[in-house]
């Protein structure tokens, strides 16, 4: 009998141990999510500011009729520094070298536009960032991988 009591004792004492240890790692994980929630979130909230600035400075722009943005819909500036640009279909009766002229100046003007926010290099202004082009809902093209002034279309 006491050695039953003993082992029960042991048992116990196993159990209360580990359950301790575990709640303590658990609450230790939630602090680190949440720190690191906290930092999503600022950068997130960064990222909207940029998206909002570009939308409303291509507003103006359309205001005042410059030739390029008359065929872009809108621009997003993602995460890792790409740009989505959304074109209307008028820009599917361009040539592909007036295509690519005009979205050469789309890059410059999300960089000139972000540059306050993102604190772009000199290299980002030379090269351009990575785009990607839609058209009513369709993948259009994109900029090749070495050479963002440079295109593929898909149409």
């Amino acid at each position: 009998m006491k050695k039953n009591a003993i082992r029960i004792l042991i048992l116990l004492g196993i159990t209360l141990s580990t359950s301790t240890s575990i709640t303590a790692s658990t609450t230790v994980l939630a602090q680190t999510d949440n720190k690191t929630e906290t930092r999503i979130n600022k950068e997130d909230s960064k990222l909207r500011k940029v998206n909002q600035t570009l939308s409303r400075k291509l507003y103006t722009k359309h205001q005042a009729h410059h030739d390029w943005s008359k065929f872009i819909k809108n621009l997003r500036l993602l995460k890792n520094n790409q740009i989505e640009i959304y074109v209307n279909s008028n820009f599917l009766k361009l040539k592909e070298q007036q295509r690519q002229d005009i979205i050469n100046q789309v890059q410059l003007f999300t960089i000139r536009t972000t540059d306050y926010f993102k604190d772009f290099d000199q290299a980002a202004y030379l090269e351009g960032l990575p785009t990607i082009t839609f058209c009513n809902g369709n993948y259009l093209g994109r900029s090749k991988y070495l050479n963002n002034k440079e295109f593929i279309w898909y149409n």
